[in-house]
């Protein structure tokens, strides 16, 4: 299992006050500070980025040996209706493009639908069309929980095998696992779907490790700390995650 950090801890706004300054010193915090080896970074602190500015991140992250491995699209995007779906599938396309251009390999998004039978049908039509292009770029796209149709986890797994391929999956974590069934039952079921966990909880962070290894997960497992601007908050966490992973004689 690889450690990586949740950069959505800190918010999602562009610009937001950071431990690490300016986006493109990330790689280089993440990597000086917590000896982690790649990030999931919001789409949203990437708003009014230049060219440039995707060139110095990407450059930055080689550099330190701390990639960009997932992009994220927290903010909801809309596939209630068919109207609504078209500018959220661009929406998709977009965010895959720029995946490629940070090197990323990962695109995880939210999604807005009711949870019934035409909305799972609707929703898993558009991601088929999506995932073309995600496959053109050899990128992998997950399923971030959400309220509605990707809310339960029964539900979230029969829209990614309604869907089918093997570049489609799901990225859980452990406060939704402990909300709809509990850490254990879910995240068994969820993990064989995952190309990155958020450890959102830092409690039960041996406990995750030890049932992931059960069901032999070796991706990575993202830090989300609740006090992201403490750097406390996220040495505290990752040290949790590596002695649940090496044991305390390498800690």
């Amino acid at each position: 299992m690889i450690p990586t950090i949740s950069v959505a801890a800190f918010g999602l706004e562009p610009g937001i006050d950071t431990p690490f300054g300016a986006l493109q010193e990330l790689p280089s915090w993440a990597a000086r500070e917590l000896e982690v080896r790649g990030m999931n970074v919001p789409a949203t602190m990437l708003a009014g980025a230049t060219g440039r500015d995707f060139e110095h991140l990407r450059d930055q992250a080689d550099r330190f040996g701390c990639p960009v491995l997932v992009l994220e699209q927290r903010l909801a995007l809309d596939l209630s209706s068919t109207e609504a779906s078209t500018g959220s599938a661009e929406r998709m396309h977009a965010l895959a493009a720029a995946a490629v251009r940070l090197g990323a390999s990962h695109v995880s998004v939210a999604l807005n639908a009711d949870n019934d039978e035409p909305s799972l049908e609707r929703v898993a039509s558009i991601l088929r069309e999506v995932m073309a292009e995600v496959e053109q770029h050899e990128l992998t796209l997950m399923l971030l929980p959400h309220e509605g149709l990707t809310d339960d986890p029964e539900r979230l797994m029969a829209l990614v095998k309604l869907v089918g391929g093997f570049r489609i999956g799901i990225q859980p974590s452990i406060k939704h696992a402990i909300a709809h069934g509990g850490l254990e039952a879910t995240m068994r079921r969820l993990a064989p779907y995952a190309a990155s966990v958020v450890a959102d909880d830092v409690k039960l962070i041996p406990a995750l490790v030890e049932l992931l290894q059960g069901v032999g997960y070796e991706n990575t497992i993202a830090l989300h700390p609740i006090r992201a601007n403490q750097l406390g908050s996220w040495k505290t966490m990752r040290d949790v995650l590596h002695t649940s992973i090496h044991g305390e004689s390498e800690a």
